[in-house]
């Protein structure tokens, strides 16, 4: 296990190197300046602001120093909210979307998984049928559509719920969010869960487990464990999911997260702060894809034999 674990740490060490190569260029070839949105400035004021941010030089130079502030955990200063480092905007905005983005992932991933039970233990074709439609509903309605329709009822109709703001994280002002945030994960994890837990139950040592008489408990103990390799194999993609879909989620309910910093950097061609928000969502996403593997390693055996090289 150990040998597998330092092979999928080297493997995403050069990827999320490529990755902050890759975000670092593009920034910088996009069109447009981090002061050219405000009003015309003075030449040299505009030069000053240049050589204080070092953006006056070469562009391998900027990158290398770049890369040796990153080595010392500082993301630099931010160009759009001059009076915080990136460093202190994510100290604010990022507890907020890790709670939105684990409660989504565990909603996600709990109520998902019962669903799929439900309809692979439901007897005539109802239940699976059931599950197959509501989960195509859930998974072809984007979230930038779910999330005005759940303002529109719980906030505005019925006024059971905030349609926005943060307010110190209570409960009311995350309940929303997170059902956005979760709906496809449900859906995907419900279809997934059904799907392998059906063909689970067909395999010859379930039939034989069932021709011995064993407890319905302990049978489907086992045809668990057969069925839950595909569904955590998706989870690395799922979190990759949550993630991007916490920029759309945090925008429209008006939450202070890193979705909205990033947008707003984005929009301000805040270089530090966007390619800050990239190497902390690719990090999370390689981080939780690392814990998939470890997972699935753990469940299966032969995933730790099959990626040795041969």
């Amino acid at each position: 296990m150990l040998r597998f674990f330092l092979s999928r740490i080297a493997t995403a060490i050069p990827t999320l190197f490529i990755i902050i190569t890759l975000a670092f260029f593009l920034m910088r070839l996009a069109p447009g300046a981090p002061f050219d949105s405000e009003r015309a400035l003075d030449p040299e004021i505009a030069n000053n602001l240049r050589r204080i941010y070092k953006l006056d030089l070469p562009l391998t130079e900027q990158f290398w120093f770049y890369l040796r502030s990153l080595a010392h955990g500082d993301f630099g200063p931010s160009l759009h909210w001059r009076d915080f480092t990136v460093n202190e905007l994510f100290a604010m905005a990022l507890p907020i979307s890790a709670t939105l983005g684990i409660k989504a992932m565990l909603v996600g991933i709990v109520a998902g998984t019962a669903i799929g039970i439900t309809g692979a233990a439901g007897t005539g074709g109802f239940g699976p049928r059931f599950v197959d439609g509501a989960a195509i509903f859930g998974i072809v309605l984007p979230v930038f559509v779910v999330a005005p329709i759940l303002q529109l009822i719980f906030g505005l109709k019925l006024h059971v719920l905030p349609v926005g703001g943060w307010n110190d994280g209570a409960w009311k002002n995350q309940v929303l969010p997170v059902i956005a945030l979760a709906l496809p994960q449900i859906a995907i994890v419900a279809r997934l869960m059904q799907a392998a837990l059906t063909d689970a139950l067909a395999m010859p040592h379930i039939r034989t487990l069932r021709a011995f008489g064993m407890p319905w408990v302990h049978v489907h103990s086992h045809a668990l464990r057969a069925a839950f390799p595909p569904v955590v194999s998706y989870l690395g993609l799922a979190a990759a999911n949550v993630l991007t879909g916490s920029v759309i989620v945090e925008t429209i309910f008006g939450i202070p997260g890193m979705g909205r910093y990033f947008v707003d950097g984005a929009l301000g061609r805040d270089y530090t702060l966007v390619m800050g928000t990239v190497i902390v969502v690719a990090a999370a996403v390689l981080l939780f894809n690392l814990i998939v593997d470890l997972v699935l390693a753990w469940l299966d055996p032969r995933v730790r034999y099959e990626s040795r090289p041969r």
